[in-house]
C-alpha cells in the first residue's frame, strides 16, 4: 500500500541525448535509506539501457520494457509498467525514461489521470538535448524532438564538456556549419528558445559535472504538465498489433532480475523493431561469448549508423559502448549477464551481414 504519493520525474530526450547518463548521476544524489525505481523504455528490443546504468545500489531497482513507445495504445503501456513497478519496489522516488522516438505528451496525460492522482505526484519534467544537434533538421524539425522540448519544465544543454571549449570552423565551400563554438552555441540555444517558445528553464550540464543544487531543486518543484503544447501524431508502426502491451510480464521475485533470453543453439538472440522512420537491430550473447574490444571498436567505428549502444563481455573486461552519429565513448563496467548490442538506423540493413561481422570479433578459443 502506498501511503504517500511518489515523487516523479519524466526525463526525455531524443536519441543519444544523454538520458540514461543523467539517470545516473541521479542516482548518486539518491539519499540513504530511500528505494528508487526507474522505468526505462526503449525503442530497441533487447534493453541494454539498464545494464549501462549498473544495478549494484540494493535501493535502485530498474523495469524495462524494450520495444516500442509507453505512449502507444492509448497509454495502457505506461499503466501497466508503472502499476506494476510501484506496486514491487515501493519506491520513494520514480524516474520514467521514454524511448527517444517517442511522444512524451501522451505519457504526461497517462501519468496526470485521475487513474495516478492519489499515488503519483508528478514532479518537473526534464528533456535533455544535445545543442550541437539544433542546426541539423533531423532533429531541430522532428515532430518528437521538439515535443519533448515543448512538454518540458527543465530544458538540460547536455554534453558541455564536448563544446564548451570548442572553437567555431571555418566552412569552406558548401560545407555545412555544423560545429560551433561555445559562446555561439549558447546564442544558438537561446535563439532556438525564443523562436519555439520553449516555456522550460534552461540549464547546462556536461557527464564531468556534478548535479548542482539549483538544478535539483528545480526537479523537485511540481510539472506545469504543458499538455498544451502541440500534439503529435502516433505513429502506428511503433505499436505491434500481436505485441500485447510489448510483452510486459508480471515482475518476477527478484525485480532487478532480467527475463532469460531465449537463445538460439549458437547461444545468440536477435531482435528487430521499425518505426519512426528507424530500424532497430538487436544482439543478446551468452556470457560465454568473449569479444575483442579493439576490433570491437574499430568495427562499431565504421558504421554509418544513428545510434549504437552495447555492454560488452571482452577480453579486456566489461565494456559499454555508445556512439550517436559517428561519435563513440567506451566506458568500462564492473558486471555484466550477457552481451548486448543494438544499433538504430535510418535505413534498412542486412543484419545477417552484420552479425558474421560481428562473429567474426569473438575472441578465438
Amino acid at each position: 500500500m502506498i501511503l504517500k504519493p511518489v515523487a516523479t520525474n519524466l526525463i526525455t530526450g531524443f536519441l543519444g541525448s544523454g538520458k540514461t547518463t543523467f539517470i545516473k548521476a541521479l542516482l548518486a544524489n539518491k539519499p540513504a535509506g530511500e528505494t528508487w525505481a526507474v522505468l526505462v523504455n526503449e525503442f530497441g528490443e533487447i534493453g541494454i539501457d539498464a545494464g549501462l546504468m549498473g544495478q549494484s545500489d540494493s535501493g535502485v531497482v530498474i523495469r524495462e520494457v524494450p520495444g516500442g513507445c509507453l505512449c502507444c495504445a492509448a497509454g495502457v503501456p505506461t499503466q501497466v509498467a508503472v502499476t506494476q513497478l510501484l506496486a514491487r519496489a515501493k519506491p520513494d522516488r520514480l524516474l520514467i525514461e521514454p524511448t527517444g522516438l517517442g511522444h512524451p505528451k501522451e505519457i504526461l496525460k497517462t501519468l496526470s489521470s485521475k487513474q495516478f492522482a492519489e499515488v503519483l505526484s508528478l514532479k518537473a519534467s526534464i528533456c535533455l538535448f544535445d545543442p550541437r544537434k539544433l542546426s541539423d533538421k533531423r532533429y531541430s524539425e522532428h515532430e518528437n524532438f521538439l515535443s519533448q522540448l515543448q512538454i518540458a519544465d527543465i530544458l538540460l544543454a547536455g554534453k558541455q564538456d564536448l563544446w564548451q571549449q570548442q572553437e567555431p570552423m571555418i566552412p569552406s565551400g558548401d560545407e555545412l556549419q555544423n560545429d560551433l563554438g561555445g559562446d555561439l552555441l549558447r546564442e544558438q540555444i537561446a535563439a532556438f528558445i525564443a523562436a519555439q517558445q520553449l516555456q522550460g528553464e534552461l540549464f547546462y550540464w556536461s557527464k564531468e559535472q556534478k548535479l548542482n543544487d539549483e538544478l535539483l531543486r528545480s526537479l523537485a518543484r511540481p510539472a506545469k504538465a504543458n499538455l498544451n503544447a502541440k500534439a503529435t501524431p502516433l505513429g502506428a508502426g511503433l505499436l505491434r498489433q500481436n505485441a500485447g502491451v510489448f510483452a510486459i510480464k508480471p515482475l518476477g521475485a527478484e525485480p532487478q532480475s532480467p527475463e532469460t533470453p531465449e537463445w538460439d543453439a549458437r547461444g545468440i538472440v536477435f531482435k528487430s523493431n521499425k518505426g519512426e522512420g528507424c530500424y532497430s537491430y538487436g544482439w543478446i550473447f551468452t556470457p560465454d561469448w568473449l569479444f575483442d574490444l579493439e576490433r570491437l571498436y574499430r568495427w562499431a567505428k565504421a558504421l554509418d549508423v544513428v545510434r549504437l549502444k552495447a555492454v560488452m563481455i571482452t577480453k579486456d573486461g566489461i565494456a559499454a559502448l555508445n556512439m550517436l552519429d559517428g561519435e563513440l565513448s567506451v566506458e568500462e563496467l564492473d558486471d555484466a549477464m550477457d552481451s548486448r548490442l543494438e544499433i538504430i538506423s535510418r535505413a534498412p540493413l542486412q543484419p545477417e551481414s552484420l552479425e558474421q561481422q560481428l562473429l567474426a570479433i569473438k575472441v578465438a578459443e
